[in-house]
């Protein structure tokens, strides 16, 4: 027994993983064990004491600490009234209720259902009471306006409710939810949202890379918790919205966000009975409903199934005016005090915060008294936890709340409080991932409390470190885990970096810490397309290095990498010599230091810059004396695949191409790849595709790019995807004469560059406008193609001089022949000679003559074929008997189902 199936979630009982849907869904290590021992005995009523010793088996704790973890798995698997997984039978313990599927190992998990649009919507965690008529006039309000915002006071409920219409919108629309609670900074509101559609957006304009995305898109946006944040919201969905055509936008907010065309839904407090309700009505109102079933979920007991019972549950509704969130907070309670006991404690704290606050509206002060009211009944443990828990900017775990707390409360103390607040409702069960948050209202008043305890700096501190230690297990699992889990694991976690950097840089904060955080956080960044912000962030860090105790340790080379990294994806070919001397630094540091993997990290960014400027012999044997010196450690395949190509050993270059796929075929990563969109199969089939076709293999070579283009689109790696375009699909579809399709494949580039705003592949993009040509060709034109060959430089300069072929100036030749361009120098060569025709004729077939020479020791077909048919037009009759030869043999090199342009010039030459 392996899986257990129920609903529509797994448990896998090996992994002690659950999942929903096919997805991971994080829940904590307690809360996994009690459920697999219910879930194992379905239909069995497990004993408490059962259930104690599979969570805690060396340690003893009270009750309460079951009944939390009851809860929150109850939460977690959604339950409500009608639709039960775990039953309470009192005196007895818990029975799991859910019919259950027994699987083995070799069962495939369900996978995601492929008729919904992806989405990345939190779960409620059970259903929505009483607002049924709310969330149906809002679906019809959506049918006349493009921005529905959600308004009402703290404790309504706005979230929930918006999450379920997003919920039967996406259905058929895709819906992207946008939690904005954890931001504090306006300026990350556009990058956050970057992050939320996948995109990895290499420059500062990130309002321009999600207006392209969202350019043709039929999306939903829901923006959550915009009050903090209000104007800058309202700019930016104004201006989504006059960008866009389709795109529909939810907001949810305390106040409108004022825009032209917006729709203000205000959500009003639940329902209330009058006092001379009958019993039998009392039960029809949402709001008691809501107590009863949140009552129920904690509860052992209770049942509602008595007149007084009743009437109490009446009562305590109406004395806090129907605000959801007071409820629940109340209801809390009721496990512990009893129904009566929590009427009567309500009475006090009310009556006495009304008279103390009487400008406030009366449901913020009912609000706030029930805060007042649940903070009072805590523990001085509880307390002093909670207050602890406003450091958090998002969802946490368990263990992170642990770790914040550890230095005065650990072990059984530390689960007694924390349980005691996921009881009380004061922390809740994140809807979406098992972890923990606290509501937008309960954590503003944990951090009033928390100012008011005079810990903060200390309390911060201990954030920041529990974040650099999370930083640290981040990259470690990076090397490990699927991307989808590692993003499910650690995405969040980019909220805690920003805020326990932006503390540390502060004058209370530890400059030490600050710049460390900065040095360990690469891969999240850049998973999470935010390289701009890094780079940023990293030179801040670089600006302040003197300053602190990291000059000349393993902290300042990571920085210098990720600068140099930064450099060469965000600010594009001008910046490369700057980078390069970043990637230096980092070298030397790492020797000093005697670290391989730094070493061989600081040594492949170096490469990387030099590749690209064609610089090939350089970095094969960067790539060769780090293999020397470190065999075995890492594979350097992805550089020597392209590099030998470009220098022009075909056969050596298809040998590192093959040993790329055996490797990207057998583990999750085996190459230096930090978080970038980068696929290493992908490169290596692309670099085989354009070795094909140079070496006369057609029909292989276009089957090859055909699959590749299919297969990019699915993975949506960028830069990969940017990479085989520009240097294997679109140069192939131009060679072989089809301009149309090198058309089409380039507006594929144009596009993936606009959405991540790629520069580097940005100005690939620019050159290759100029040189595939539309149907018109003007002074201008040739004017553009020539300013463009001057500004290129290395591979880009050699595959847009051959592109361009006879169009390309002589300068632009001669730059591109003094470099390492081996793979395509024969074509430079036979270029040249056709400059030379008309000025030295002998000449130009002497060159003509070394360049087929040079493409049958290379083995480049194509590139012989092309000089075989201009030594066809030129060679004088003494000749012309050798040079058709000469043309046969390279002909019958080719495997060609189809023609090809060449070959179709080269057989209507012979025919002639």
């Amino acid at each position: 027994m392996s899986f257990l199936k129920f609903g529509s979630f797994e448990l896998d009982l090996t992994n002690k993983r659950l999942l929903e849907s096919g997805k991971s869904y994080q829940l904590g290590r307690k809360a996994l064990e009690i459920l697999a021992v219910l879930a194992t005995r379905a239909g069995e009523i497990v004993s408490k004491e059962d259930l104690l010793q599979a969570a805690w088996p060396t340690t003893t704790v009270e009750e309460g600490s079951l009944r939390v973890h009851i809860v929150t798995l109850r939460k977690a698997l959604g339950e409500s009234s009608e639709h039960r997984y775990i039953e309470t039978i009192p005196g007895r313990g818990y029975i799991f209720v859910a019919p259950v599927e027994v699987s083995d190992a070799s069962a495939s998990p369900r996978s995601i259902p492929s008729g919904a649009p992806e989405s990345n919507l939190p779960r409620l965690p059970g259903r929505l009471i009483g607002r049924e008529s709310f969330v149906e006039s809002c679906l019809s309000a959506l049918g006349s306006t493009r921005i529905l915002t959600i308004s009402g006071a703290g404790g309504m409920g706005k979230t929930a409710v918006a999450l379920e219409i997003a919920g039967r919108i996406n259905v058929t629309r895709q819906v992207i939810f946008i939690d904005l609670a954890s931001l504090t900074d306006q300026s990350l509101i556009m990058p956050t949202l970057a992050s939320a559609l996948g995109l990895i957006v290499f420059t500062e304009n990130y309002r321009q890379a999600v207006l392209n995305a969202l350019q043709e898109s039929d999306t939903l946006l829901l923006f959550d918790n915009c009050e903090h944040l209000i104007e800058t919201v309202a700019a930016t969905v104004y201006q989504i919205l006059m960008a866009t055509k389709e795109i529909a936008v939810i907001a949810t907010s305390r106040e409108p966000l004022r825009i032209a065309g917006e729709r203000v839904k205000q959500l009003p407090s639940l329902p209330v009975p009058e006092t001379e309700t009958s019993r039998s009505k009392i039960l029809t109102f949402p709001s008691v409903e809501l107590l009863v079933e949140s009552v129920r979920l904690a509860s052992e007991t209770l049942t509602f199934e008595d007149d007084e019972s009743v009437m109490a549950a009446a009562d305590i509704v109406r004395r806090l005016d129907g605000i959801p969130l007071a409820i629940e907070l109340a209801a809390s309670r009721v496990g512990d005090l009893g129904l009566a006991s929590v009427l009567d404690s309500l009475d006090d704290p009310l009556s006495i915060l009304r008279r103390g606050r009487r400008t406030a509206p009366p449901r913020q002060q009912t609000l706030r008294a029930t805060l007042d009211w649940s903070y009072d009944s805590l523990t001085e443990d509880e307390r002093k936890l909670f207050a602890q828990m406003a450091v958090f900017p998002g969802t946490f775990s368990d263990h992170g709340a642990e770790a914040i707390a550890s230095d005065w409360l650990t072990g059984e103390g530390f689960d007694n409080a924390f349980d005691g607040l996921v009881l009380k409702s004061l922390i809740a069960v994140s809807n979406h991932d098992g972890r923990y948050r606290l509501l937008d209202t309960t954590k503003g008043y944990a951090a009033e409390k928390l100012a008011a305890s005079g810990l903060q700096p200390q309390y911060r501190m201990a954030h920041a470190l529990y974040c650099r230690e999370e930083l640290l297990r981040a990259e470690y699992d990076w090397r490990v885990l699927p991307t989808h889990d590692w993003m499910r694991r650690y995405g969040a976690l980019i909220n805690d970096l920003r805020a326990a950097a932006s503390w540390a840089f502060s004058r209370q904060g530890d400059l030490d810490l600050a710049v460390e955080l900065i040095a360990i956080s690469n891969v999240l960044w850049t998973q999470l397309g935010a390289m701009h912000e890094q780079l940023v962030a990293v030179e801040r860090a670089l600006d302040l290095l003197p300053s602190t105790n990291h000059l000349g340790t393993d902290v300042e080379l990571q920085l210098r990498v990720s600068r140099g990294s930064g450099l060469y994806h965000v600010r594009g070919f001008k910046s490369d010599d700057e980078a390069i001397a970043e990637f230096e630094r980092a070298a030397v540091i790492a020797e000093q230091l005697g670290n391989p993997g730094r070493i061989m990290r600081a040594y492949g960014g170096k490469a990387s810059v030099a590749s690209s400027n064609g610089r090939y012999t350089e970095t094969i044997a960067i790539a060769r004396d780090l293999q020397k010196r470190f065999p075995g450690a890492a594979s350097f395949s992805r550089f020597l695949e392209h590099n030998y190509l470009f220098h022009g050993e075909f056969s050596a270059s298809r040998k590192q191409a093959e040993i790329s796929l055996l490797e990207a075929s057998r583990a999750v990563r085996t190459t230096l790849n930090n978080g970038t969109g980068y696929d290493q199969g992908t490169i290596a089939k692309a670099v085989i595709a354009m070795i094909d076709f140079l070496e006369g293999r057609i029909d292989q070579s276009a089957a090859a790019v055909r699959e590749l283009l299919a297969d990019s689109e699915q993975l949506g790696h960028s830069i990969s995807s940017c990479l085989m375009l520009c240097l294997t699909a679109v140069p192939i579809a131009y060679l072989s004469g089809n301009t149309a399709e090198a058309r089409s494949r380039l507006d594929s580039v144009r596009q993936l560059t606009a959405r991540d705003m790629l520069v580097r592949w940005q100005e690939w993009v620019d050159g290759y406008d100029m040189i595939v040509p539309d149907n018109t060709q003007t002074d201008e034109a040739q004017t553009a193609l020539h300013d463009v060959l001057l500004q290129g430089v290395g591979m880009r300069l050699e595959y847009m001089t051959v592109l361009a072929g006879c169009r390309a100036s002589a300068a632009a030749l001669e730059r591109a022949l003094s470099g390492d361009a081996g793979w395509c120098r024969p074509e430079l060569l036979r270029l040249k000679a056709v400059t030379l025709i008309k000025g030295d004729r002998e000449k130009a077939i002497a060159l003509l003559r070394e360049a087929l020479d040079l493409s049958r020791s290379m083995g480049a077909a194509f590139w012989e074929l092309r000089c075989a048919v201009c030594l066809v037009r030129l060679a004088p009759p003494s000749q012309a008997a050798a040079a058709r030869d000469d043309l046969v043999s390279s002909l019958a090199k080719f495997e060609c189902t189809n023609p090809i342009a060449d070959i179709a010039i080269a057989r209507g030459l012979l025919a002639s």
